[in-house]
């Protein structure tokens, strides 16, 4: 569709400005009012050199979620499960080291992240395995809260979820998004995984600025596609288009129903866009909002007076976005291929402050976009802010140096759920001195510790998926046993913390 005429042409104009100004590569925007599509259009470049249009693929990452809790939620419409029955009933695979909460965890728990357990990050750094042995991994962790007290956003979880909706279907978890889903609202440009991603014809590449600096100056590079597929499918593997998901947003929108059509049950829908569970970990959009909540695979809030539903989602070199405000009869559907912008959260407010004529008390393309872009680059940039790095840890005590000898931390430490990691001294390395420092290799990535304090090192993980570009700032913190030998690494990344045992040298 045309988008030249009025208001429209006025959201064109400013948001082709606010994606140059930032150096987005490519992205597309389609806004839904009262069941019909008012705006689509392309911006920018889907490669080096050709136009991202409404009609380009792209990955949607985490807002699949909405897609899985949905697929579940047909199932169960159609009385070949509940919401309330333990999902080990389903999956057998599904263990936990404690059998009350293998026994007590359904699918309401899974999908709206409150089972109890962290996020393992790590689960990014254990590619090689498939998403069944990592829930098989499940049963040797433990969870930090009780069962329904606290939101963590875990993709582990809806692995599990997934996986179980394929079992119960006598399928897979694809075919049964297909079936219940991609098939009966029409979204033939739809599917899942990279690699028919890209045999797609008109298919968004991922891209990535070294750094927020270099991205507003418009200098992205491509993304390797070398290690997807992601390595929770369930919770992030979709590909879609502005049109496709323009017919998704009016199905949940109208309960269900797309052209006078019931294609999804109208209780699956209700279900999904229940607040199911308070959150705190993400602020609301709206500091005046009195909802701040999560659904199955929704976060649920309120904008100025205006109730929302929304996800959001961003792998490697791809960003995107929906936003929902049902009792306006209103989405905005936002895709990119540029990691770590925020002009795709932003976007949905700035339409919604003209279609729904609310105040406009934020400048959210030209201010709130580029700050929150610079912040993201500033927390997760391979030179993270120190400030921000300081903030992640305990208070650093300066002048403490290790208890023991840096030979006294070396050796292999394993975790039953990631990957080994292992420690080693290297001589003349240390950056303040030329003295000897520690390494540490941890699956693919190398690198030299910081020492921090007393025991404790810091890291900076670069993510070698987007050619180190962004880094995750761990803290390792050696920890000696009853014998007084050191047993434990503890990993602290992003407040959570996972223990590493070590593996004594008779043992290895």
């Amino acid at each position: 569709m045309t988008n030249t005429t009025g208001a429209f042409q006025e959201w064109t104009d400013d948001i082709e400005k606010a994606r140059a100004n930032l150096g987005i590569q490519g992205m597309s925007v389609a806004v839904v009012h009262k069941g019909r599509i008012i705006y689509s259009q392309g911006f920018g470049k889907r490669n080096d050199t050709d136009p991202f249009t409404p009609e380009t693929v792209a990955n949607i990452a985490s807002m699949t979620k909405a897609f899985t809790a949905a697929a579940v939620g047909e199932l169960i419409a159609e009385n070949k499960a509940k919401w309330d029955a333990p999902v080990s009933e389903y999956l057998p695979e599904f263990k936990l080291k404690d059998p009350r909460l293998t026994a007590e965890i359904n699918f309401i728990d899974l999908l709206a992240h409150r089972t109890g357990y962290v996020g393992q990050d790590f689960e990014w750094y254990q590619r090689s395995k498939d998403w069944i042995e990592l829930i098989k991994l499940l049963r040797y962790v433990d969870p930090v809260v009780p069962l329904r007290s606290k939101f963590i956003y875990t993709n582990t979880m809806y692995c599990v979820a997934g996986e179980a909706a394929g079992r119960i279907a006598g399928t897979s978890y694809e075919q049964v998004v297909y079936d219940k889903l991609f098939q009966p609202i029409g979204m033939q440009s739809s599917g899942m995984l990279m690699d028919e991603l890209v045999s797609r014809p008109n298919h968004a590449l991922p891209y990535t600025g070294k750094s927020f600096e270099a991205l507003q100056c418009g200098e992205t590079r491509q993304v390797p596609l070398k290690h997807y597929p992601i390595p929770t499918p369930p919770s992030g593997d979709i590909y879609s288009n502005a049109i496709d998901l323009a017919k998704w947003a009016n199905v949940m929108l109208h309960g269900g129903q797309l052209n006078g059509a019931q294609v999804l049950h109208k209780k699956t829908v209700e279900m999904v866009t229940t607040a199911w569970i308070v959150q705190k970990a993400l602020p609301p959009r709206d500091p005046d909002s009195s909802l701040s909540a999560y659904g199955m695979g929704w976060f649920i809030e309120q904008y100025k007076g205006r109730h929302t539903i929304f996800h959001g989602g961003q792998n490697p070199g791809y960003r995107s976005n929906m936003v929902l405000f049902p009792h306006d009869d209103l989405a905005v559907i936002v895709l990119s291929n540029t990691l770590f912008n925020e002009l795709a959260g932003a976007i949905p407010y700035y339409i919604a402050d003209r279609v729904l004529n609310l105040p406009k008390t934020k400048d959210w393309l030209f201010e709130v976009a580029v700050q929150e872009t610079r912040d993201l680059y500033r927390f997760f940039g391979a030179d993270n802010n120190p400030e921000i790095l300081d903030s992640l840890f305990p208070p650093r005590l300066q002048q403490k140096p290790p208890t023991r000898l840096l030979e006294e931390f070396s050796g292999e430490y394993t975790h039953s759920y990631a990957q080994k990691i292992h420690i080693r001294v290297e001589p003349g390395t240390s950056e303040e001195d030329g003295a000897s420092a520690l390494a540490c290799k941890l699956g693919a990535f190398d690198r030299t510790l910081e020492h921090y304090h007393y025991d404790s090192f810091r890291l900076q993980l670069l993510d070698d998926l987007i050619d180190d570009t962004f880094a995750y700032p761990l803290l390792l913190t050696f920890v000696a046993g009853h014998y007084g030998l050191v047993s434990e690494c503890r990993v602290l990344m992003l407040g959570e913390e996972q223990v590493f045992t070590k593996v004594q040298p008779d043992t290895i």
